[in-house]
């Protein structure tokens, strides 16, 4: 009689095993797929930020990497093409170092000399090729107006 009972109960606790067990496998799976998805996500859109200095200490490696550069427009000529919605300027870091800067996209109404920019793009070793561009407006009008920010991405 114990052993008809402990067949039957071993027999009932096989498929709860594997029952458990493919939860457990399945939720690992789960959460391994979650995490690759994070981790790909935020290494995609993932830039480092540099002044324009250390962009060129960098040399090579920083050579068509997604990157941040930060600087103030210079009073170099800003070029416009509106047919081909092609846009060049200099920025400027505080050590004086200069980037020239390419933007395939509308021009932001906020780009002057002396504005604040962000780029993100990538960098050739020559041109800056930007992606987006933000744009804080220059001090003297932070008094009447606040601080202006615009943000332009390229067109692609």
């Amino acid at each position: 009689m114990e052993e008809e009972m402990m067949d039957r109960m071993s027999y009932v606790s096989r498929p709860v095993r594997r029952n458990r067990l493919k939860f457990l496998l399945g939720g690992g799976v789960i959460a391994l797929a979650v995490i690759y998805l994070i981790f790909t996500a935020t290494q995609s859109t993932a830039a480092y930020f540099f002044t324009i200095s250390e962009l060129y200490a960098r040399g090579e490696a920083a050579y068509d990497r997604y990157v941040r550069v930060s600087g103030k427009v210079t009073d170099a000529a800003i070029q416009f093409d509106p047919r081909d919605l092609m846009l060049r300027f200099q920025i400027a870091d505080e050590n004086g170092q200069t980037l020239s800067v390419v933007f395939h996209g509308p021009k932001p109404d906020q780009l002057r000399p002396d504005a604040e920019a962000i780029l993100e793009g990538k960098f050739d070793g020559k041109v800056f090729t930007a992606q987006t561009i933000l744009l804080k407006c220059p001090s003297k009008y932070e008094e009447e107006k606040g601080i202006v920010e615009e943000k332009v991405e390229a067109v692609r």
